[in-house]
């Protein structure tokens, strides 16, 4: 039997607040004896991936404070695919995370409300804003997740090869003509870089915010639900575009490259920017075994578009407790000890990540540049401005966008493909 201080936390129920490691006390300084116990936890990360060193030590220090275990299955990035027929199935889960956004949009049925646990511990004050407008945007004012590791997606360069290449920050792009420009400049200079690189998993970056920047996000959904590309002259226009960066020469050679490969030229001194999340810049330098001055800056606009650079991709991981747990108090404790406080800064400070904790102000350095856009944001985006909200069509536009840009097919036939998929 362990024994663990309990507070409040409403009328005639308990619950665990475990913060930093310390166990709080009552008024009444009651102590209440539990039996042995265990919260079920599918993790969305490797178990060597350094989010998981931070995630066990929380789990040890609660654990060592509550005597209730954290059994931790790490099932990766597939976990989208697995929690649902796993829980269909019977599985006993009290938590698990994935993208924030995903989690609401797919999993809502799976997963408890928060509301009133969380105003118990005053949680919702120490969501982000836009994180928290966003979730209860998606359903219907209810809090389902904890948003925790937040992320901002833009382009990300390196400050000395950007120097190099005889730049200053006062060249930095706003407008698609613009990055067009830096793009020809760094490739007819002598300093032997490429201008940008991708990755295969971020092509349908490339061309979901440029065919956003032209229509907005609501017109991007518009056409993926009814499948009307070839009714819409932008997402050709869009499809030439990103086509460009590749035909041009402003691409690597070795764009798209398997995972990491290309983002990793820019700490190997190769490239200097890259589109991607904000967890690019540390796993970059981690992988290279290198040291960036990174600088950040929204993707640019065309001219004639719609919106501008107000408009930027804005994400979190979640938490979420699944309704069938019958440790629903205790999984929402050991989250929020994750998602605020001493571990919360333990996330931000190991893998480069923005602070879950509004109360937290401080930016690592890597990704402080960035801070100034996400403030004067007016416009949040999805991944990709919705590409992947179509179920069943992440993989297909996705395959059609490499054939784009490895140059196998032209924009015509690219959105005529895409039509007949979506049509």
């Amino acid at each position: 039997m362990k024994k663990w201080r309990s507070i409040a936390a409403g009328a005639g129920c308990f619950s665990l607040l475990f913060t930093a490691g310390t166990v709080p006390v009552s008024a009444s300084d009651e102590i209440t004896e539990i039996p042995e116990q265990s919260i079920v936890y599918w993790s969305m990360w490797e178990d060597d991936e350094p989010q998981a060193d931070v995630i066990r030590e929380a789990a040890e220090a609660y654990e060592e404070a509550t005597g209730i275990s954290v059994e931790i299955e790490w099932k990766g990035r597939k976990i989208s695919d697995l929690i649902g027929p796993a829980l269909d199935a019977g599985e006993e889960i009290d938590l698990f995370d994935d993208d924030y956004q995903r989690m609401i949009q797919d999993h809502s049925r799976y997963l408890t409300e928060l509301d009133k646990m969380a105003e118990t511990m005053n949680y919702q004050t120490h969501i982000m804003p836009i994180l928290r407008e966003q979730m209860k945007k998606w359903n219907k004012e209810q809090l389902l997740t904890m948003p925790y590791q937040p992320y901002i997606t833009g382009v990300w360069y390196d400050r000395e090869l950007w120097e190099e290449a005889g730049f200053t920050e006062d060249d930095i792009p706003e407008t698609w003509e613009g990055l067009l420009k830096v793009c020809r400049k760094i490739k007819n200079s002598d300093s032997g870089l490429n201008a940008m690189t991708c990755d295969e998993n971020a092509v349908d970056l490339l061309y979901g915010y440029q065919l956003a920047r032209y229509i907005g996000q609501d017109a991007v959904l518009r056409v993926i639900r009814n499948g009307t590309w070839d009714q819409v002259p932008e997402a050709l226009q869009a499809a030439k575009d990103i086509r460009t960066l590749f035909f041009a020469g402003y691409m690597s050679k070795e764009a798209p490259a398997p995972e990491h490969e290309g983002q990793n030229e820019i700490g190997n001194g190769e490239s200097v920017m890259v589109l991607q999340g904000s967890w690019a810049p540390d796993e970059i330098m981690k992988e290279t075994d290198s040291q960036i001055q990174w600088g950040f800056f929204p993707w640019p606009a065309p001219a004639e578009g719609k919106d501008g650079t107000e408009g930027v991709m804005i994400g979190a991981q979640g938490f979420g407790i699944t309704e069938s747990s019958e440790k629903k108090q205790e999984s929402f404790d050991f989250a929020y000890s994750l998602c605020t406080g001493e571990y919360d800064m333990k996330m931000t400070e190991t893998v480069n990540s923005i602070p879950a904790d509004s109360d937290f102000t401080q930016w690592p350095e890597a990704i402080a540049d960035a801070r100034t856009y996400l403030e004067n944001m007016t416009t949040p985006y999805m991944w990709a401005a919705g590409l992947e909200r179509s179920e069943g069509y992440k993989e297909e536009i996705r395959e059609e966008l490499l054939r784009l840009v490895r140059l196998t097919e032209t924009p015509e036939e690219f959105i005529a493909h895409l039509s007949e998929i979506t049509g």
